[in-house]
């Protein structure tokens, strides 16, 4: 386990976290809910949505990636397709406000079985200059489009937001425990491999206190967490009253220091520019690397090396690792970022390595792969020229970041697994 340790100047807002009415499938019409439980949409394929469209007209993928048809946008089909459920009561909103219990378990990188735990709730959203919920990544227009016409014509939050806390005295103990009291009121695998279990628990104003004088830090779902802030906006200057439901948005909470919580790397696979040889590219990095062949289990040394080191494998001849010397980083990365963002591996691996040694621009195209098995046969077989492997990024570093106000070099993390949608989500009407 690792310890949240944050480095803030400022004082944290209030937040005010709270039960909701949760909308969930109607166990009398939905016999397995593996067959309508999803991950979230920006991990779902076109393969994996086809396959998840096929297992039953209910799919929470109808709704979450909805198709355009008979003159309908898709944004409109989807509005439709939950207006449909609801009404014939396929979901089901829940009479009182209730927070949501979650387990996931599931297999990691490593194959080691593990286990998360978390829950739903919903939390007011901040007002400009209120710091109590801090991301670490841009957000992109098109996606942040897309969403929020799916949010306004549905009147829903389609996905939650994947939010982080601190709990060191681990004071919500006994809140996350009812999970032992009872079968869950949910249970699915999902198609990413992961056993989930969701239990309806009472609204607790424990839980409001405890997170009054905590930081929230988006895992995942920036996007989302953009979505409602604008929706919230948009419904102010409609004139919706003060403290409706469109101040508050959908949110899964995850303790930073949970043992089943990881953050995967996103290894680099790119084609080298022409004219490109290794042993001029390896000699211009010695200034700043110890240089070492290393042609077994390269992904491995990355990972258990203790400072900064990233692997290096083209699609023939000898692999290296590359482990940073004491450098001035300052000195190599520039004054643009500040320290938290020269302390990534991936901050290096842009900067000295892509930009300044191998003269790539910063927008150059890359292709991501969290899992380095993979990584490596897409490079045996050609798909690029070489990869560049990273370990992850720690907890910590996010929170360094995000409390830095500094945006992570694209696609720096990878969390898996990813909260489910379609367990419950939440109505904004």
């Amino acid at each position: 386990m690792h310890s949240f340790v944050t480095n803030r100047s400022f004082p944290p807002a209030m937040a005010e976290v709270r039960g909701f009415r949760g909308v969930r499938y109607n166990p009398e019409v939905i016999a397995n809910f593996d067959d309508v439980v999803t991950p979230p949409f920006d991990v779902i394929s076109e393969s994996d949505r086809a396959t998840l469209a096929a297992k039953s007209p209910h799919n929470y993928v109808h709704f979450i990636l909805p198709e355009a048809k008979d003159g309908a946008t898709k944004y409109e089909v989807g509005a439709q397709t939950l207006q449909a459920w609801l009404q014939d009561e396929v979901v089901v909103r829940d009479d009182e406000p209730s927070f949501y219990l979650l387990e996931q378990r599931f297999a990691g990188l490593d194959g080691k079985q593990r286990v998360r735990h978390g829950f739903f709730g919903v939390i007011r959203l901040p007002e400009d200059g209120d710091e109590s919920v801090l991301g670490h990544e841009r957000t992109f227009e098109a996606k942040f489009q897309d969403r929020l016409k799916l949010t306004t014509a549905a009147q829903a939050n389609p996905g939650a937001v994947f939010l982080l806390y601190d709990d060191p005295s681990n004071e919500l103990s006994d809140f996350l425990g009812q999970m032992k009291n009872r079968e869950a009121d949910v249970r699915a695998h999902t198609i990413d491999g992961v056993d989930v279990r969701v239990w309806r628990v009472a609204d607790d104003p424990a839980v409001h206190t405890f997170f009054q004088d905590r930081t929230l830090y988006i895992a995942d779902g920036h996007h989302r967490f953009r979505t409602a802030c604008a929706y919230r906006d948009q419904m102010r200057a409609k004139g919706a009253p003060d403290g409706g439901p469109h101040e508050y948005a959908f949110m899964g909470f995850v303790a930073g220091d949970d043992p089943g919580f990881m953050i995967c790397p996103a290894h680099r696979l790119l084609t080298p520019p022409d004219g490109f040889e290794m042993k001029v590219f390896l000699d211009a990095l010695s200034k700043w690397f110890d240089v070492e062949v290393v042609n077994d289990d390269v992904a491995g040394r990355v990972e258990s090396s203790s400072g900064c080191a990233i692997g290096v494998v083209p699609t023939s001849g000898d692999s290296y690792l590359l482990t940073l010397k004491g450098v001035d980083r300052t000195e190599m990365l520039g004054t643009d970022h500040g320290e938290a963002w020269r302390a990534l591996d991936v901050s290096v691996l842009h900067r000295a390595i892509l930009e300044k040694t191998m003269g790539l621009d910063e927008n150059a195209m890359l292709i991501y792969e969290h899992d380095a098995k993979k990584a490596l046969k897409r490079v045996a077989n050609g798909e690029a020229g070489m990869v560049f492997l990273l370990k992850g990024v720690t907890p910590n570093q996010l929170f360094a970041c995000a409390d830095s106000g500094e945006f992570m070099p694209q696609k720096s993390t990878y969390i898996f697994p990813k909260l489910p949608s379609g367990t419950v989500f939440n109505r904004l009407d």
